[in-house]
C-alpha cells in the first residue's frame, strides 16, 4: 500500500525530490528510503542525479527527465510561468523586468536564464534592433504551444 502510494506520486509529478516525496506521503524519511529501494531494485522506477536525484517512472525518455528537472526548480518555474504567461501578448522580457517580477536578485534570474536558455524552453530576442545595448535583450518562450502540452503531461 505504501509502496503503491509512492509509486503514484512519482508518477503524477515525474522529477520529484526525495524530500518531496517525504512531504507529500507524510512519512517517515527511513519508511520513504526502504520503499524507494524497492521500487527503485524491482526497475519500477528511475532515479536521475546522485546528491539531489529525481525521480521518475521508467517510461519517461532522458531528454524529458533532462527538461522536467530543469522545470521542477522553483526559480525556473517561476521564471518560466512568467514568460509563459507573457507569451500570451507576444510581448518580451527583460531580465530585470522578470527579477522584479518574481522577486529574485538579478543574478540569480541571469542563472535561471542561462539553464533555460541552454536547454531550449527560452530564447533571447534583440528588443530594439536600432539599439546595439545588452539590457536591450529580451526573452521569451522558445514554443509557446509545446510547452502548454509538456505542462499537461508531466504535470508541471
Amino acid at each position: 500500500m505504501r509502496q503503491n502510494n509512492i509509486f503514484k506520486i512519482i508518477q503524477k509529478f515525474p522529477g520529484i525530490s526525495y524530500n518531496e516525496i517525504v512531504r507529500e506521503v507524510n512519512l517517515s524519511n527511513g519508511v520513504v528510503s526502504h520503499y524507494l529501494i524497492k521500487l527503485l531494485e524491482n526497475h519500477e522506477i528511475e532515479k536521475e542525479g546522485i546528491s539531489r536525484g529525481k525521480y521518475f517512472i521508467k517510461n519517461i525518455p532522458k531528454k524529458d527527465r533532462i527538461l522536467i528537472a530543469v522545470l521542477r526548480n522553483k526559480t525556473n518555474n517561476d521564471l518560466f510561468r512568467y514568460l509563459m504567461n507573457k507569451s500570451i501578448s507576444d510581448k518580451n522580457s527583460t531580465s530585470r523586468e522578470i527579477a522584479k517580477i518574481i522577486q529574485k536578485s538579478g543574478s540569480t534570474v541571469s542563472v535561471s536564464l542561462k539553464v533555460l536558455q541552454k536547454n531550449k524552453i527560452i530564447e533571447r530576442v534583440i528588443m530594439n534592433k536600432n539599439l546595439k545595448l545588452t539590457n536591450d535583450i529580451g526573452y521569451k518562450i522558445s514554443n509557446r504551444k509545446i510547452w502548454v502540452n509538456y505542462i499537461k503531461k508531466y504535470n508541471l
